[in-house]
């Protein structure tokens, strides 16, 4: 039986025809996954956010403040969000009590917690969440937020058809292991995100990530390593090819992602650790970390891509750079990930032929 698209307005329904090329049959099936995506998704955030908040109050208990008095906690600064909940109880005739309110506080505020209004309390205390991670501050804040844009996204059941799925399952897993090892490992005993994900009914025609990538092209073409480094904790969508921007151009070597890690720690002993790997691309990854530092890539984690090398069978050799030529003020191509199809890509003389962003 086909959905309806009246059941879910036109428009909504619209997204995923798109996707499926104007098939309404695909375009039902695909609907359908990403409820069931959404679903999945959703139970493994329940459960690290519950991890998240109870870990932050445990730990603020060990170091002997009380969260209402620790100084620019968000338990002061954000005293408006405490009473909304409060009312909300007392509304509904409960007892205001401290788990209650701890409970009815949104995912945001406990992510706040983790920005740069709250270094001092990140330094004193919050760090300790984390505390099986070498990661810095900014990162966790980033992986966080990214979390949190997921979490919004499925309750307000948006469109994850082109996200990857299993790459934020591997978040939440990261996330908790850095909390504590035993509870991802029981979260990733549950989950049914990675096995929903391989039944995708459909890959999305936009398979092509284009980077702004001034100093990852020349990592990449000039000191001949093979992978792009980027945020820890951003989000990506379902792509297997990389394209270049860099000097007001595409660049013509368009490599094959092969391999995909979600948190590296960025340091000269994991980089010698990874080094002496049997396992090839943790080889390659050890001298990427080498290379890199203290070329631009200092913070403590990075994602990475490895790629296939510019003259590599699997990378895709343009016919000549895709030129830029839009100039002037607020004319620059990528500030950040574009996704494009690789037909799109490899039919394109300027940017100006690539019209879906």
């Amino acid at each position: 039986m086909r959905i309806d698209p009246a059941w879910l307005s036109p428009e909504r329904f619209a997204q995923y025809e798109r996707v499926a090329d104007g098939d309404p049959d695909l375009a039902s099936r695909l609907y359908e996954w990403n409820a069931r995506a959404a679903s999945a998704l959703f139970e493994i955030i329940h459960h690290f956010e519950v991890l998240l908040r109870n870990a932050i109050v445990r730990q603020l208990a060990a170091d002997g403040q009380s969260p209402a008095t620790v100084p620019g906690s968000p338990w002061v600064q954000s005293a408006k969000q405490i009473q909304e909940v409060e009312a909300r109880l007392k509304w509904r005739g409960k007892a205001i009590t401290v788990g209650r309110v701890y409970s009815g506080l949104s995912f945001g505020f406990w992510q706040t917690m983790f920005g740069t209004d709250y270094e001092e309390l990140w330094r004193h205390s919050l760090k300790n969440v984390f505390r099986h991670s070498r990661a810095d501050r900014p990162v966790i804040a980033a992986y966080l937020e990214s979390l949190n844009q997921i979490r919004n996204l499925v309750a307000h059941h948006g469109s994850l058809i082109e996200l990857d799925v299993a790459v934020e399952a591997q978040k939440i897993f990261r996330l908790a292991s850095w909390i504590d090892a035993d509870a991802a490992e029981w979260i990733r005993g549950i989950e049914r995100v990675s096995e929903i994900s391989r039944q995708r009914p459909i890959v999305p025609p936009r398979n092509v990530v284009v980077v702004p990538a001034a100093d990852a092209w020349d990592l990449y073409n000039n000191l001949h390593q093979n992978a792009y480094v980027f945020q820890a904790g951003r989000s990506i969508k379902v792509v297997d090819h990389l394209a270049f921007y860099a000097d007001q151009e595409i660049k013509q070597a368009v490599p094959r992602i092969l391999r995909w890690y979600d948190a590296v720690d960025w340091n000269t002993k994991n980089a010698a650790r990874l080094a002496k790997s049997p396992e090839p691309f943790d080889a390659q990854l050890g001298g990427v970390i080498k290379v890199s530092k203290g070329r631009g890539w200092n913070s403590s984690v990075y994602q990475v891509f490895i790629l296939s090398g510019p003259k590599d069978g699997q990378t895709v050799q343009l016919s000549s750079p895709i030129s830029h030529s839009r100039r002037g003020r607020g004319s620059a191509f990528a500030r950040g990930h574009r996704y494009h199809a690789l037909a799109q890509i490899m039919s394109a003389s300027d940017t100006a032929d690539l019209t879906t962003a």
